[in-house]
């Protein structure tokens, strides 16, 4: 194809602390790797000072455009919605101008929610569009998916749900690729040992850490019970980064959790790495509660887990189970403290097990950098355009 500009649009607030800021920032990057000329055009909301390089510690300055938008998100639903509404009129104004001015692009989206994309098949430009999470059908949905040049799943389970739902006749339009991880970035050269210096934590305690926010669809109300399970054994303590106490207690409805349940709050996302290295096991939540959790998700966690070459507990989900087998983590059941809480044990415990998981981990990785995900999927809109 002709270098046609890619507009990357998104219904974000950037740089942001959730795991939608590292994927957009990461995949920009990634695809002007590949040699895409990439814009990304967001909301105009108020949001960290820091650059979305310097936020996510990118190699390069992403293009950015930001576009007129009622900043009133933070009140409520109703905010929320005419923020949006406000950002599709804005965006549509914005590119029927360029293609009055005769302007040829593509546009890249994202479902970041239920309509900002709305008026995205209506701008008489060739689209592509990222999906996240299986579609229940909806005229909205029907019409992007059928004038879509092309569809990105980040997994299998919800290829097949969208064909079902939405009847999609041509399957060689869709592709399949999970999200990705930076390798280097969290393949840091530092001792456990030293990274738990640097972060001022005891050198004499097992630690299995959870790296992330709190969402209810994860099944974040796991972690009692097993805190209190372990700390019945060799009192290992269960990390939290990322994550408020007093959030997570408000949102589990509880008044206090057991003592090797630990919180760290929120970190800079240049710290995750030596986090992760500092602990002795890393947990990936799933719940059957969600299907969301259970079947669609692709956690970014997992990859960034794999690279930093730490065990990892996970939940046996389908979603998981779509990038990685028990020869690279140790799996529990959904849903089931004792198990989980049995296999965080097993996981500190029997280290040839873990080293030879680690390492089948760790070779995967390869197969899942930001690099070949930014140049598959630039491949795929050079192809479908």
């Amino acid at each position: 194809m002709n270098q046609n500009k890619i507009y990357y649009l998104a219904n974000a607030r950037m740089p942001t602390e959730r795991a939608h800021g590292i994927q957009l920032a990461k995949m920009c990057e990634a695809m002007i790797d590949a040699g895409a000329d990439i814009e990304l055009v967001l909301p105009r909301r108020a949001t960290d000072k820091k650059s979305i390089r310097e936020f996510y510690s990118l190699r390069r300055d992403i293009p950015v455009r930001k576009i007129w938008t009622l900043d009133i998100y933070g009140w409520g639903a109703i905010g929320y919605y005419i923020g949006s509404v406000s950002f599709m009129l804005s965006y549509a104004l914005f590119f029927l101008i360029k293609k009055i001015r005769g302007e040829r692009f593509i546009i890249y989206t994202i479902d970041m929610d239920q309509f900002s994309f709305a008026l995205v098949p209506l701008l008489g430009a060739p689209y592509f569009v990222e999906i996240h999470d299986s579609k229940k059908y909806s005229y909205i949905y029907s019409l992007l998916f059928r004038n879509a040049r092309g569809l990105i799943v980040i997994n299998s389970l919800i290829k097949n749900e969208i064909v079902e739902n939405f009847k999609l006749k041509n399957q060689e339009k869709i592709l399949v690729f999970p999200n990705g991880i930076d390798i280097n970035f969290f393949n840091i050269e530092i001792s456990k040992e030293a990274a738990r210096k640097k972060l001022n934590l005891s050198q004499d305690v097992k630690i299995a850490l959870y790296g992330g926010q709190f969402y209810q669809w994860k099944g974040f109300e796991i972690f009692p019970k097993v805190a209190k399970l372990l700390n019945e054994k060799e009192k290992p303590i269960i990390a939290i980064v990322g994550a408020d106490k007093h959030e997570v207690l408000a949102g589990l409805g509880m008044k206090d959790f057991p003592a090797n349940l630990k919180f760290f709050g929120k970190r800079p996302y240049a710290e995750m790495p030596l986090w992760f290295v500092a602990a002795d096991a890393l947990i990936v939540l799933g719940t059957k509660k969600s299907d969301y959790s259970y079947l669609h998700t692709s956690p970014m966690k997992l990859f960034e887990y794999m690279a930093a070459r730490r065990p990892i507990v996970a939940a046996q989900t389908p979603a998981i189970e779509d990038v990685v087998t028990q020869r690279e983590v140790f799996f529990y059941e959904p849903d089931n403290a004792d198990a989980m809480a049995r296999i965080i044990t097993q996981a500190l415990e029997n280290s040839a097990e873990a080293d030879a998981k680690v390492d089948g981990a760790f070779a995967k990785t390869a197969v899942f950098s930001w690099e070949k995900r930014g140049k598959r999927v630039y491949d795929f809109v050079s192809q479908n355009i």
